[in-house]
């Protein structure tokens, strides 16, 4: 009897987001080998490949064509156990996307560490100036950040988004690339003008609003500061969309060198502005605006010579202003999620000092611990956005599954590690045995909560990775209004302030609980913005 060939059509992408097709057969004898299978034309369902000592389970069968010499159907009836199997051209498939993610992942967790060590040298040579001078930069920067935030995170997503969906859709086309990428800059130029146009407006009354009024020993450095940093606004908001560029070109390692040049020039400028020159304050402002503006036109130098960067004609607007709806949406969302971590500080500072210096560290502890799951969610945005643009629903919904499971598997060995170290992490931010005491009341929730955090960002970047912007503006809605009402739940038991920091805690679990829940829902019920995934492709 003749041999017979089983054929298994394959797909995957490269490291460079390139879509590769392949064909695997696996050619055997059916006079030694029986064959489970099931008939619908020239395609199965879920079917089971059976020998005499191992089970093969096809996994992607729509995407295996069976040939007719196996006949009607037989199993073997010999009594061998069977072991279950993956095909070869599955476990590809299988490694090549989690080589991607980590790929991806890997120097984003070092891009997104390098700015909080950078601003902690900051911090200690600005410290070296007096504690007006450190108050007064803390306040500047806390009006900075809330402006700057609302605008740059949206326009960071969208950019990743825009840019791999192009990459995606067209094959890496460079005119179809280039005009993405000269959209989202021509917008981040837009954005950053305005910001500075606003902080040194608005600058003055914002600085009244927390705490440093025109009385206020705080005032003429916190005001030196933020006017400086206003100048420098564009800078950082392109610095941020060029980073979100390379992202959706599934380069993480460029915009890593330029975060690390970004901050050694800070560094070494402050010593030189600060320590040599002795322009206090205003050192350390310009000393962040040049070394942002060395990173920004580093990147963009880097990303000219690859693709024809343009922002002339009316073409340039058109293509920009296509931008500001999903951007605006983020930025409802944004402020959502901002106003309810703003309400837990506000709430906790109605406690004594101990309670709402714990609720601080464990805060600080609960946002570090989620870089790691932010990177996750930078790679599934890149690859998903990619496969869905390339209509390729199989590779679609293999990235999501498996960028879902390293996230729960981040998830408890950041809830493990915390909770091994509980005894010495919160020891190395205070002494004092009140708040230490505050701490473990809620270093449990802070432990707990790490395989939800971990899922909720991955599960953003799925959802962005669809373009699902104008959900994550409702879904957010509804995930704040329950946690919300928890948190004030909390000013019903005046006095106790235990009960009230648990409350807050209880809020924020939640919040991400609620996070996860309504992108869930519709990916399992496959509705849209996920229904794009599950879209077949032609001649599927």
């Amino acid at each position: 009897m003749r041999s017979a060939s089983l054929i298994v059509k394959t797909s995957k992408l490269d490291l460079s987001g390139r879509l590769t097709l392949g064909v695997s057969t696996i050619t055997y004898s059916p006079k030694t080998l029986g064959a489970q299978r099931r008939h619908v034309g020239s395609q199965i369902r879920p079917a089971t490949l059976c020998f005499r000592d191992c089970r093969l389970s096809c996994l992607h069968s729509n995407n295996i064509t069976w040939p007719k010499q196996l006949g009607r159907r037989s199993c073997c009836k010999r009594n061998f156990q069977c072991q279950a199997l993956e095909s070869n051209a599955q476990l590809e498939q299988r490694k090549d996307i989690d080589g991607q993610i980590a790929w991806l992942a890997v120097p984003t967790i070092a891009t997104l560490a390098a700015d909080p060590v950078a601003s902690l040298v900051d911090t200690a040579f600005i410290g070296h100036l007096g504690a007006v001078q450190l108050a007064g930069v803390g306040i500047a920067l806390s009006v900075y950040s809330t402006v700057t935030k609302l605008f740059n995170v949206p326009l960071l997503s969208v950019a990743t988004s825009s840019v791999a969906t192009a990459y995606g859709e067209h094959g890496g086309s460079h005119k179809e690339v280039s005009e993405a990428a000269s959209a989202v800059l021509l917008l981040a130029v837009i954005v950053g003008l305005c910001e500075g146009v606003f902080l040194l407006v608005a600058g003055g009354p914002g600085l009244g609003l927390w705490g440093a009024d025109a009385a206020s020993a705080m005032r003429p450095d916190a005001w030196t500061y933020l006017s400086i940093r206003g100048l420098g606004a564009p800078f950082t908001v392109i610095l941020l969309v060029l980073q979100g560029v390379f992202r959706g070109l599934g380069d993480t390692k460029s915009p890593l060198w330029a975060t690390l040049i970004c901050n050694g020039v800070n560094v070494v400028l402050d010593a030189v502005f600060i320590m040599y020159f002795g322009w206090g304050v205003r050192g350390a402002a310009w000393a962040t605006i040049i070394g942002q503006a060395v990173a920004a036109l580093g990147l963009f130098g880097v990303l000219s010579r690859r693709y024809s960067i343009s922002f002339k004609g009316k073409a340039a607007l058109t293509s920009a202003a296509k931008f500001l709806g999903p951007t605006g949406l983020l930025v409802l969302r944004t402020m959502a999620s901002t106003a309810t971590f703003a309400l837990a500080t506000a709430l906790t500072a109605r406690t004594d000092s101990a309670h709402a210096a714990a609720h601080q560290i464990c805060l600080q502890l609960w946002l570090a611990s989620s870089l790691l799951a932010d990177s996750l969610a930078v790679a599934a945005q890149t690859l998903l956005a990619r496969s869905v643009a390339a209509r390729n629903s199989a590779v679609s919904q293999l990235i999501a599954l498996r960028v879902l499971r390293w996230g729960v598997l981040l998830g408890v060995v950041l809830g493990g590690a915390l909770g091994a170290s509980s005894g010495i992490l919160p020891k190395l931010f205070t002494s004092d045995p009140a708040v230490l005491a505050g701490i473990s009341a809620i270093y449990p929730w802070v432990i707990l909560t790490q395989p939800i955090n971990a899922l909720a960002f991955v599960w953003d970047g799925v959802l962005y990775g669809c373009n699902g912007f104008k959900y994550a503006a409702k879904a957010m809605a509804v995930c704040a209004a329950p946690a919300v009402s928890c948190m004030l739940l909390g000013l019903e038991f005046s006095g106790d302030y235990d009960v009230q920091l648990t409350s807050v805690w209880l809020g924020l679990s939640l919040l991400m609980v609620m996070r996860c829940l309504t992108i869930y829902i519709p990916y399992r019920l496959r509705r849209s913005p996920f229904d794009v995934m599950f879209i077949k492709q032609d001649g599927a």
